[in-house]
């Protein structure tokens, strides 16, 4: 299997012919949902629906099935999360320092070969995650619901840590109830595809 690196550099110089090139827009039904614990419980904080408009672009080899090469994603403001119960939404904002960075950005580098009119499938990609001034690169798992009539319906999940981000658990009640380290990241997408 070739290199993500070979791939790119085949795309970039050695057979533009053999290369096609979808632009695919994010819908605002796609959504984004975090999950927690504590040592007492656990939480859900999500964003229900995507308002901007972006665009992002798979450059795909035929003939072959290497990974797609991705350009494009999802920046978030992080003020729009809702967990549900306002201390826990003004704690997540201020651990995820949204005073000074209000966004997340989320780009997607590579996603897996995708067969055409199959539902169901688990590809695996690399998305780039800058959070708090901090880029960190990470590997997730994508289930492909839909790739037909013009949608492609991606729900990507991953589990990042707090300290990946040099970011600090929230904490409650003079330490007694900490956030743990470990944060599962859902994002569900709902492209459709510009002609």
């Amino acid at each position: 299997m070739k290199s993500v690196l070979a791939v790119i550099f085949s795309l970039l110089f050695f057979d533009p012919e053999g290369v096609s090139v979808e632009k695919w827009v994010i819908d605002n039904t796609s959504s984004l949902r975090i999950e927690g614990k504590t040592n007492v419980s656990a939480f859900k904080c999500d964003i229900g629906e995507y308002l901007n408009h972006d665009t992002i672009l798979f450059y795909k080899n035929h003939g072959d099935h290497e990974p797609v090469i991705a350009r494009g994603g999802l920046t978030i403001n992080i003020n729009r999360f809702n967990c549900h119960e306002n201390h826990i939404t003004a704690d997540l904002k201020k651990a995820l320092k949204a005073d000074d960075n209000a966004y997340m950005k989320i780009n997607l580098l590579t996603l897996g070969y995708i067969q055409q009119n199959t539902p169901n499938q688990t590809v695996k990609g690399q998305v780039e995650i800058l959070l708090a001034g901090v880029t960190k690169k990470i590997e997730i798992d994508y289930t492909v619901l839909n790739h037909q009539g013009g949608f492609l319906h991606l729900i990507g999940n991953a589990t990042v840590l707090f300290s990946d981000f040099k970011l600090i658990p929230p904490r409650k009640l003079a330490g007694l109830i900490k956030v743990e380290q470990e944060i599962k990241v859902q994002f569900k997408l709902m492209l459709r595809s510009v002609l």
